[in-house]
């Protein structure tokens, strides 16, 4: 079984999708500590032509699991991030449909989990792309260490026999240590890909949102198809 790990970002991008699209098992990454001004509270989308900020406010001490952050109710954050959304795609093919997705900003309670947030995101969006991949909580298997090594131990608790890295992992992941387990590592290279956005250059590494408000829902699947797999 061909495994990925990684962290739950808020409104992941393309190429978080397509790895996951890859894998027949998703470990989100949640027992590790959250990184501060980084994308698991917040991502960017087209607003007027510029890339935007969309971010989630939260409760985050040095050290916090992200399973842990909990979303800080700052005054009218809810109201910017939906304002900001809506004019993102304001007439866009699927503007009419922003509703779907403002509706888990809207439930997800004061002081509620991060996480469980971000992974209701991600299950309506990957669902939009015709995604079919499970996932599992790391912090809900009984995996230990740091690094590779807890890598190696969410794979074992997973029953997989191949891990999928990011490209960065071929810059510090000990590969001997998962030989030892008999876990073949392939490293996954994304291509990203063009499409219409209305303006003279492309953006490229928005969130998703952009390409799914942009295009035909039946285009949405190619565009996750633009990926290379490797061992070195």
């Amino acid at each position: 079984m061909r495994v990925t790990i990684h962290q739950p970002e808020h409104l992941p991008w393309l190429g978080l999708l397509a790895k996951v699209a890859a894998s027949e098992l998703w470990v989100v990454l949640d027992s590790v500590p959250y990184r501060k001004n980084y994308f698991q509270n917040r991502n960017r989308v087209l607003l007027d032509g510029r890339p935007t900020w969309l971010t989630v406010p939260v409760t985050a001490p040095f050290g916090t699991r992200i399973r842990d952050v909990q979303i800080c109710e700052v005054p009218s954050w809810r109201r910017r991030y939906r304002g900001r959304l809506t004019q993102a795609v304001s007439g866009t093919r699927c503007a009419d449909r922003a509703g779907d997705l403002l509706s888990l900003i809207d439930a997800a309670p004061p002081g509620g989990s991060l996480a469980d947030l971000n992974l209701d995101i991600a299950d309506w969006l990957l669902a939009q792309f015709d995604v079919k991949v499970p996932m599992v909580r790391a912090s809900e298997l009984d995996a230990t260490g740091s690094n590779t090594e807890l890598l190696v131990s969410l794979c074992r608790a997973t029953g997989a026999d191949e891990y999928l890295s990011g490209p960065s992992g071929r810059d510090y992941l000990d590969l001997d240590a998962f030989a030892e387990q008999g876990i073949a590592v392939r490293f996954f290279d994304f291509d990203h890909p063009l499409y219409a956005q209305g303006g003279e250059t492309f953006v490229p590494c928005l969130s998703a949102v952009d390409a799914w408000s942009r295009l035909d829902p039946a285009e949405l699947p190619r565009l996750l198809s633009g990926y290379r797999l490797s061992a070195s």
